[in-house]
């Protein structure tokens, strides 16, 4: 049976290590991502996707630094990774290399200058072999 002490020492343990894995980046909810995917329909191969990042008041949003993650729609293909480019004010570019026809879903990691973060998943649906 555990004493008292032991019982508090147990208990504040857990909850530092509960407080530890708390998520405290929520996603900022004035932030809207559009994505565009070309070629259409998307081929196995380079892709190019391209983002306009704005605010509520529909303001690009300049400066951020946007990160993509592609992933098969089924289990055990590797993530491919590219980083996207502001080409011009709040719209941002990156070409992505889809290896493998199919169902895609990409995640964009945004984040700003200010602190700010977003992350948004889209499907990049039918990718279809050269």
């Amino acid at each position: 049976m555990l004493s008292k002490r032991n019982l508090l020492i147990a208990l504040v343990v857990w909850l530092a290590l509960a407080q530890g894995c708390t998520q405290r980046n929520e996603p900022s909810s004035n932030l809207t991502l559009a994505y565009e995917v070309s070629p259409l329909p998307a081929r196995v191969g380079p892709t190019t996707i391209t983002l306009k990042l704005t605010d509520a008041s529909g303001n690009v949003v300049t400066g951020a630094g946007i990160t993509l993650e592609g992933n098969m729609s089924h289990p055990g293909m590797a993530p491919v990774f590219a980083d996207a480019r502001e080409t011009e004010p709040g719209r941002y570019q990156s070409v992505i290399d889809l290896s493998m026809a199919g169902d895609w879903y990409v995640l964009a990691r945004v984040s700003l200058p200010d602190g700010r973060k977003l992350d948004q998943q889209f499907e990049i649906k039918g990718v279809k072999a050269p």
